[in-house]
């Protein structure tokens, strides 16, 4: 497929901003995402599988991983969708505190341990977070044809 870029296509990319709800939505529609955090001073970067309860988004570690040391940590969570055919696709980026669950007596922490999450990772994966996003952003980008006059 053309890009918009190349010259003599009747391409247009647009960028588009995502409010929270939108947001939200997308990342119910898939199931692995990345965390995103300091360790020792320096970005760490880590797959994850992921489920959506309303605003929050969890996830689950195995013990004496890197992973659990996101616990009380401002992290970054960042799940997308690419279509490289068309040059298309969404991102969202949520930010806030990363809470370790996995031993909490509170109702909602109960329940989001109840959630039906797969770890494709091989091994109990025991540790709970979540994550309430203080700061949530998305975008896509949408490749389209120019109308009359481009």
């Amino acid at each position: 497929m053309p890009t918009p870029e190349q010259p003599g296509t009747d391409l247009v990319g647009t960028m588009e901003q995502l409010d929270a709800t939108e947001c939200m939505d997308l990342l119910a529609t898939t199931t692995v995402g990345r965390v995103g955090f300091l360790l020792d001073g320096r970005p760490v970067v880590l797959p994850v599988n992921y489920a959506i309860d309303g605003h929050t988004v969890v996830f689950r570690s195995a013990e004496g991983t890197v992973l659990n040391k996101v616990a009380m940590q401002v992290i970054a969570f960042e799940a997308d969708k690419i279509d490289e055919d068309a040059h298309s696709g969404w991102s969202v980026l949520a930010q806030g505190v990363a809470q370790d669950v996995s031993e909490a007596i509170d109702t909602t922490s109960e329940q989001l341990r109840k959630l039906s999450l797969v770890s494709w990772a091989p091994g109990r994966r025991d540790r709970w977070f979540r994550l309430d996003a203080t700061t949530l952003t998305g975008r896509r980008l949408r490749v389209e044809a120019a109308g009359p006059g481009a």
